[in-house]
């Protein structure tokens, strides 16, 4: 799978990593798959890291798959997302475009380190 995830139990935070290529399809069956974990959907706290990725999907099949997998597996439940992208980059727009649909339901924020990220997403309670 381009895109797999691991669980800090401890950190109570889950880590996204998108590798290489990754079409919508390719989210479709992750989505399907992340959000059928219920450890995932107790935790709703996740850096995704996109550094090694190329993105080939459009915004509107990104909106398609939030309004048809996302918002019907979150069932009302809220999220925090730390994305992780280079600064001027297709993933860096993808990333904006996702933080703008995703706005109902997640507080998200866009990093250039992992670092960062952890340290954002962590003084949120980690």
């Amino acid at each position: 799978m381009p895109i797999t995830y691991t669980i800090n139990h401890e950190k109570r935070l889950i880590i996204e990593t998108w590798t290489g290529d990754i079409f919508a399809s390719d989210l479709a069956a992750y989505w399907r798959r992340y959000l059928a974990d219920a450890e995932v959907l107790k935790i709703r706290r996740t850096i995704v890291d996109l550094l090694a990725s190329a993105i080939k999907f459009t915004g509107n099949e990104l909106s398609s798959l939030i309004e048809t997998i996302v918002l019907p597996a979150l069932n009302g439940r809220k999220w925090t997302t730390a994305l992780v992208v280079a600064g001027d980059s297709v993933e860096f727009g993808v990333s904006r475009q996702y933080q703008a649909f995703a706005e109902r339901y997640s507080e998200d924020s866009i990093f250039d380190n992992l670092a960062d990220a952890e340290k954002w997403i962590c003084g949120k309670t980690c």
